[in-house]
Protein backbone atom coordinates (compact mmCIF):
# COMPACT_ATOMS: atom_id res chain seq x y z
CA UNK A 1 0.00 0.00 0.00
CA UNK A 2 2.71 2.51 1.13
CA UNK A 3 4.38 1.54 -2.14
CA UNK A 4 1.55 2.46 -3.99
CA UNK A 5 1.19 5.59 -2.56
CA UNK A 6 4.89 6.72 -3.13
CA UNK A 7 4.99 5.50 -6.93
CA UNK A 8 1.18 7.86 -6.83
CA UNK A 9 3.53 10.76 -5.62
CA UNK A 10 6.50 10.23 -7.17
CA UNK A 11 4.34 10.17 -10.48
CA UNK A 12 2.01 13.74 -9.69
CA UNK A 13 5.91 15.02 -8.46
CA UNK A 14 6.53 14.14 -11.81
CA UNK A 15 3.74 15.64 -13.91
CA UNK A 16 4.01 19.18 -12.33
CA UNK A 17 7.32 19.72 -12.54
CA UNK A 18 6.57 18.95 -16.17
CA UNK A 19 4.02 21.41 -16.30
CA UNK A 20 5.63 24.04 -14.74
CA UNK A 21 8.85 23.60 -16.91
CA UNK A 22 6.70 24.12 -19.74
CA UNK A 23 5.09 26.88 -18.45
CA UNK A 24 8.30 28.47 -17.80
CA UNK A 25 9.17 27.86 -21.02
CA UNK A 26 6.51 29.00 -23.54
CA UNK A 27 5.12 31.80 -20.89
CA UNK A 28 8.28 33.15 -19.12
CA UNK A 29 6.65 36.66 -17.60
CA UNK A 30 6.96 37.87 -14.03
CA UNK A 31 3.31 36.41 -13.05
CA UNK A 32 4.76 33.06 -14.29
CA UNK A 33 7.39 33.25 -12.08
CA UNK A 34 5.28 34.42 -9.75
CA UNK A 35 2.66 31.82 -9.24
CA UNK A 36 5.20 29.34 -9.59
CA UNK A 37 6.83 30.69 -6.43
CA UNK A 38 3.96 30.34 -4.46
CA UNK A 39 3.36 27.21 -4.77
CA UNK A 40 4.20 24.98 -2.32
CA UNK A 41 7.39 23.29 -3.49
CA UNK A 42 10.43 22.30 -1.43
CA UNK A 43 13.81 22.99 -2.52
CA UNK A 44 14.00 18.91 -2.71
CA UNK A 45 11.45 18.86 -5.56
CA UNK A 46 13.94 21.80 -7.42
CA UNK A 47 16.68 19.69 -6.53
CA UNK A 48 15.11 16.67 -8.11
CA UNK A 49 13.89 18.40 -10.92
CA UNK A 50 17.48 20.13 -11.76
CA UNK A 51 19.10 16.60 -11.22
CA UNK A 52 16.94 15.08 -13.79
CA UNK A 53 16.95 17.55 -16.51
CA UNK A 54 20.33 17.30 -15.87
CA UNK A 55 20.91 13.33 -16.19
CA UNK A 56 19.36 14.00 -19.51
CA UNK A 57 21.52 17.07 -20.86
CA UNK A 58 24.51 14.76 -19.64
CA UNK A 59 23.61 12.11 -22.19
CA UNK A 60 22.15 13.86 -25.27
CA UNK A 61 25.81 15.58 -23.95
CA UNK A 62 27.59 11.98 -24.49
CA UNK A 63 25.93 10.75 -27.60
CA UNK A 64 28.72 12.21 -29.66
CA UNK A 65 31.70 10.67 -28.20
CA UNK A 66 30.12 7.25 -27.46
CA UNK A 67 28.98 7.34 -30.98
CA UNK A 68 32.34 8.23 -31.97
CA UNK A 69 33.96 5.55 -29.84
CA UNK A 70 31.76 2.54 -30.70
CA UNK A 71 32.50 3.31 -34.76
CA UNK A 72 36.14 3.83 -34.13
CA UNK A 73 36.89 1.18 -31.41
CA UNK A 74 33.96 -1.26 -31.12
CA UNK A 75 33.77 -0.58 -27.41
CA UNK A 76 32.21 1.58 -25.10
CA UNK A 77 34.17 3.70 -22.21
CA UNK A 78 32.29 3.12 -18.79
CA UNK A 79 34.10 5.91 -17.25
CA UNK A 80 32.15 8.04 -20.20
CA UNK A 81 28.94 6.75 -18.72
CA UNK A 82 29.92 7.05 -14.95
CA UNK A 83 30.25 10.96 -15.54
CA UNK A 84 26.88 11.66 -16.69
CA UNK A 85 25.69 11.21 -12.86
CA UNK A 86 28.45 13.35 -11.33
CA UNK A 87 27.50 16.15 -14.33
CA UNK A 88 24.02 16.48 -13.01
CA UNK A 89 25.47 16.78 -9.56
CA UNK A 90 27.50 19.19 -11.14
CA UNK A 91 24.72 20.70 -12.44
CA UNK A 92 22.50 21.05 -9.01
CA UNK A 93 24.94 22.14 -6.96
CA UNK A 94 25.26 25.23 -9.19
CA UNK A 95 22.14 25.85 -9.24
CA UNK A 96 22.36 25.63 -5.06
CA UNK A 97 25.19 28.29 -4.88
CA UNK A 98 24.26 30.98 -7.65
CA UNK A 99 20.42 30.90 -5.81
CA UNK A 100 22.22 30.61 -2.67
CA UNK A 101 24.15 34.10 -3.39
CA UNK A 102 21.12 35.60 -5.22
CA UNK A 103 18.63 34.79 -1.44
CA UNK A 104 21.32 36.47 0.13
CA UNK A 105 21.62 39.65 -1.61
CA UNK A 106 18.01 39.89 -2.62
CA UNK A 107 17.31 39.47 0.94
CA UNK A 108 19.78 42.21 1.95
CA UNK A 109 17.75 44.75 -0.36
CA UNK A 110 14.72 43.50 1.60
CA UNK A 111 13.40 40.89 -0.82
CA UNK A 112 10.37 39.39 0.53
CA UNK A 113 11.03 35.58 -1.20
CA UNK A 114 12.15 32.46 0.77
CA UNK A 115 15.33 30.43 -1.03
CA UNK A 116 13.21 27.54 -1.60
CA UNK A 117 10.65 29.69 -4.02
CA UNK A 118 13.64 31.56 -6.25
CA UNK A 119 15.15 27.85 -6.26
CA UNK A 120 12.51 25.86 -7.43
CA UNK A 121 11.74 28.66 -10.03
CA UNK A 122 15.26 28.74 -11.34
CA UNK A 123 15.05 24.58 -11.66
CA UNK A 124 11.92 24.68 -13.52
CA UNK A 125 13.35 27.67 -16.36
CA UNK A 126 16.35 25.99 -16.34
CA UNK A 127 15.40 22.05 -16.88
CA UNK A 128 14.21 22.71 -20.38
CA UNK A 129 16.70 25.20 -21.11
CA UNK A 130 19.88 23.22 -20.22
CA UNK A 131 18.29 20.44 -22.42
CA UNK A 132 17.72 22.72 -25.45
CA UNK A 133 21.51 23.61 -24.88
CA UNK A 134 23.00 20.43 -24.44
CA UNK A 135 20.73 20.53 -28.12
CA UNK A 136 22.24 23.42 -29.37
CA UNK A 137 25.76 22.19 -28.37
CA UNK A 138 25.71 19.07 -31.02
CA UNK A 139 25.23 21.54 -33.90
CA UNK A 140 28.09 23.20 -34.43
CA UNK A 141 26.47 25.81 -37.00
CA UNK A 142 24.43 26.90 -34.06
CA UNK A 143 27.06 26.70 -31.22
CA UNK A 144 27.26 30.53 -32.30
CA UNK A 145 23.64 30.92 -30.65
CA UNK A 146 24.64 29.43 -26.95
CA UNK A 147 26.21 32.76 -26.26
CA UNK A 148 22.72 35.05 -26.72
CA UNK A 149 20.93 31.74 -25.25
CA UNK A 150 22.69 31.98 -21.93
CA UNK A 151 22.41 35.77 -21.88
CA UNK A 152 18.61 35.23 -22.32
CA UNK A 153 18.93 32.37 -19.72
CA UNK A 154 20.04 34.75 -17.13
CA UNK A 155 17.62 37.56 -18.19
CA UNK A 156 15.05 35.06 -17.54
CA UNK A 157 16.75 34.23 -14.01
CA UNK A 158 16.49 38.14 -13.43
CA UNK A 159 13.20 38.59 -14.09
CA UNK A 160 12.06 35.86 -11.51
CA UNK A 161 14.80 37.21 -8.90
CA UNK A 162 12.12 40.19 -9.14
CA UNK A 163 8.97 37.83 -9.42
CA UNK A 164 9.86 35.91 -6.64
CA UNK A 165 11.23 38.90 -3.93
CA UNK A 166 9.21 41.98 -5.31
CA UNK A 167 12.09 44.02 -6.29
CA UNK A 168 12.49 47.11 -8.51
CA UNK A 169 14.12 46.47 -12.07
CA UNK A 170 17.15 48.18 -10.42
CA UNK A 171 17.50 46.71 -7.52
CA UNK A 172 17.03 43.23 -9.45
CA UNK A 173 20.04 43.98 -11.38
CA UNK A 174 22.05 45.24 -8.89
CA UNK A 175 21.10 41.73 -7.10
CA UNK A 176 21.91 39.90 -10.35
CA UNK A 177 24.98 41.04 -10.58
CA UNK A 178 25.99 41.02 -7.21
CA UNK A 179 25.23 37.38 -7.26
CA UNK A 180 26.95 36.48 -9.84
CA UNK A 181 30.07 38.17 -8.66
CA UNK A 182 29.68 36.14 -5.67
CA UNK A 183 29.01 32.94 -6.86
CA UNK A 184 32.79 33.40 -8.97
CA UNK A 185 34.26 34.33 -5.64
CA UNK A 186 33.07 31.32 -4.29
CA UNK A 187 34.02 29.15 -6.82
CA UNK A 188 37.73 30.76 -6.70
CA UNK A 189 37.81 30.43 -3.33
CA UNK A 190 36.72 26.33 -3.98
CA UNK A 191 39.72 26.09 -6.79
CA UNK A 192 42.25 27.81 -4.67
CA UNK A 193 41.21 24.78 -1.69
CA UNK A 194 41.57 22.56 -4.44
CA UNK A 195 45.15 23.55 -5.58
CA UNK A 196 46.20 24.22 -2.07
CA UNK A 197 45.41 20.18 -0.87
CA UNK A 198 46.60 19.01 -4.14
CA UNK A 199 50.11 21.14 -3.75
CA UNK A 200 50.47 20.25 0.00
CA UNK A 201 49.29 16.10 -0.65
CA UNK A 202 52.74 14.19 -0.64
Amino acid sequence: MSQALFASQSAQLARSGYRNCLLALLHPSITTYQKLGQQRASVWHAYMLMFASSLIGSMIESLAPIGSQLVAQGSLDTLLLAMIPIAAVIAVCSLVAFAWCAHIVARSFKGSGSYAQLTYVWAAISAPLLIAASILDQIPAARILLVVFYLYWLAQYAISIRAVNGLSWVKTIATMLLALLLLGSVWLGVAFLVARSSILLP
